[in-house]
């Protein structure tokens, strides 16, 4: 199911790459039909003249990125986003913990623009983040890589699994741009054919490298007449003005500020030229391509060969070489270039791709979470109880009967009987209701943080708004419990579409009585079915009958429907809070419970530590390959 809310985090509205890239993302995704929120620290930069009307933006009101931490998980736990993507090292490390922070299920998704490993070289603060990569990889749902360098950086300096690194590359080309090329020329020199122009555009940061461009520039000039348009904004700014000056070349140079649409300058421009250090991949190298404007870049790691096709479509030259670049600045301006030839290798950029993409991605996460981890002899799903609820009452009725079931340690001991691991392996979704059995399953890469436990499936199954229309059939263990069940309905009004059956004695034993209830079920033909006989006798029926019984979803919930009648006592939430409802049950029937919990920690203790080894020897033997 394709993500229908999804919000952007960002710092703020600075004029860069990044934050220009995200807002077009964000233009083609609402086209798809995408409900989409903005989210910013502080709704604050020159791009915030950019940001559509009728876009929810929602302002956390921090000027620091660790200071979003708290505000950004408040806004998941409160707006619940199907999807979380952020962009750039910090910005995606404080997505990830106010993820976890929020716990409210939303999938994360960051995206990394430039390569790591040139970025740490920028101090403390950029040296850590390839450690809390590797150390919080877990919760993000979804990784993203602009180009495939980047990738490959990701997986060399972070140690992120190459599998779990997508290339998406930016959304360049948009569903206006060859409207906004269409402007005429924005400064005189443009407007002029008796000299050629060059235009820089990008931060005018150390990682851009201008001064190298200047340099170089020097060197054009004195053999032939051109001149340099530079647009953007930076720390280097009154720096550069200087250089020009000693470099004699201040009037062949413009220093023309931030401009939010760039396409016309590159459109009358001689050529592009890109002298940056790093990139992650070069919006300004794709723009100038499908504006039919020759490019000249910095062979740099690790966006413009990328793009550039290892220079057979723009021309290549060595990081930090003024005199090189000048060079092929000066050949470039006797060289004749094919637009068509351009503006084709810029098709590979557009918006529309992108944003396809990301909801490929979305679809791909989605159904890993239905897959989930493994762990325990289990498929353990992602979701949390909302998501369970929703898939559950959303869309058409399934296929094929699904089962849902929610394992605690009690069950991981069952598992050795055939009849009940074939069932957990023909269940759509394992859900985690022991808390041993949750804390496993993070510890194998589970990023759902919390238990979905029968009776919140449940409790929020009954109070959903839908249920009449699904209908509902309740397996019950005694006729008590069916007349409190039928009593219930009818104060909800929905008497009609609650049916409800007593298992009757001996029911495990008895192949004659399962047929006769498995027939009954069939013919009321509820969307919903609730077992509520214990374990194994529920899983094992519905597995066995599945040919049998109706096309719905069918869940195995033990005492939920009683807790939810009044009949049975819960724990409170502070013990529910702290992992221990199990104890309270112990203290309410302690000899019913103490022996089976006993007998099932025991067991679970053992499949846990068979697992570690088996995971250990694994990884021992990928080491001795490498």
């Amino acid at each position: 199911m394709t993500a229908r809310h999804v919000a952007f985090y960002m710092h703020d509205l600075s004029g860069g790459g990044v934050e220009r890239m995200r807002l077009a993302l964000i233009a083609a995704l609402r086209v798809r039909g995408v409900q989409a929120t903005l989210v910013v620290g502080a709704k604050a930069g020159s791009l915030v003249s950019l940001v559509p009307k009728d876009l929810t933006v929602v302002e956390l009101g921090c000027h620091s990125t660790l200071a979003s931490i708290r505000p950004l998980a408040h806004f998941l736990s409160s707006a619940r986003p199907d999807v979380l993507v952020s962009s750039l090292d910090h910005n995606n490390i404080t997505a990830i913990l106010a993820g976890r922070l929020a716990a409210s299920g939303v999938r994360v998704v960051i995206c990394q623009h430039n390569a790591l490993s040139a970025e740490m070289s920028h101090g403390w603060r950029y040296r850590v983040v390839p450690f809390l990569y590797r150390l919080l990889q877990r919760g993000a749902h979804g990784i993203v890589a602009v180009s495939h360098g980047v990738a490959a950086d990701m997986v060399r300096t972070a140690r992120i699994p190459a599998d779990r690194i997508t290339v998406i590359h930016n959304p360049v080309v948009t569903a206006d741009f060859a409207a906004r090329m269409e402007a005429p020329p924005p400064h005189p020199w443009l407007a002029e054919s008796f000299c050629p122009v060059f235009v820089f555009a990008g931060r005018l940061t150390p990682q851009k490298d201008p001064e190298t461009l200047l340099r170089a520039m020097a060197r054009v000039v004195a053999h032939t007449p051109a001149r340099l348009l530079v647009l953007g904004e930076g720390e280097l700014r009154d720096a550069l003005a200087l250089l020009a000056c000693r470099l004699g070349i201040s009037d062949d140079v413009a220093f023309c500020g931030f401009q939010a649409n760039p396409l016309p300058w590159l459109r009358y421009a001689t050529a592009c030229v890109v002298s940056s250090r790093y990139e992650g991949l070069g919006n300004v190298i794709i723009e100038a391509l499908a504006c039919g404007t020759p490019v000249i870049a910095s062979d740099c790691p690790y966006g413009p060969s990328e793009i550039l096709l290892g220079g057979t479509i723009g021309r290549l030259v060595p990081v930090g070489d003024p005199e090189a670049l000048a060079e092929a600045m000066v050949v470039q301006l006797r060289a004749q270039s094919d637009p068509a030839k351009l503006r084709a290798r810029a098709a590979g950029f557009t918006a529309a791709a992108c944003a396809q993409a990301h909801l490929n991605l979305f679809e791909a996460i989605d159904a890993m979470a239905e897959t989930g981890v493994r762990a325990l002899g289990m498929r353990i799903s992602q979701l949390g109880v909302d998501q369970v609820v929703a898939r559950i009452m959303s869309g058409p009725r399934p296929d094929r009967l699904r089962l849902v079931v929610t394992p605690n340690i009690e069950h991981v001991r069952l598992l050795r009987r055939a009849d009940f691991a074939a069932a957990y392996a023909a269940a759509s979704l394992v859900c985690p209701d022991g808390f041993p059995v949750l804390l496993f399953a993070m510890w194998r890469g589970l990023a759902q943080r919390r238990r979905v436990t029968g009776c919140d499936l449940f409790h929020h199954l009954a109070r959903h708004p839908a249920l009449a229309d699904r209908g509902l059939f309740l397996v019950l263990e005694s006729q008590g419990t069916a007349d409190a069940a039928l009593a219930w309905a009818a104060r909800l009004g929905i008497g009609g579409r609650v049916h409800v059956a007593v298992a009757p004695p001996g029911l495990a034993e008895d192949p004659a009585a399962q047929q006769t209830l498995a027939a009954t079920i069939q013919a009321a033909s509820a969307g919903i079915l609730v077992m509520t006989l214990g374990a194994p006798l529920s899983e094992v029926f519905v597995h066995a009958h599945r040919d049998a019984l109706p096309r719905c979803w069918a869940l195995c919930l033990g005492q939920a429907v009683r807790v939810e009648l009044g009949l049975a006592r819960r724990a409170p939430r502070a013990w529910r809070g702290l992992g221990l409802e199990w104890l309270w049950r112990l203290w309410l029937e302690p000899r019913r419970l103490a022996g089976r919990y006993a007998l099932g920690l025991g067991w679970f203790l053992v499949a846990a530590a068979r697992e570690v080894a088996t995971s250990d020897e694994k990884r021992r033997k990928e080491a001795m390959l490498f």
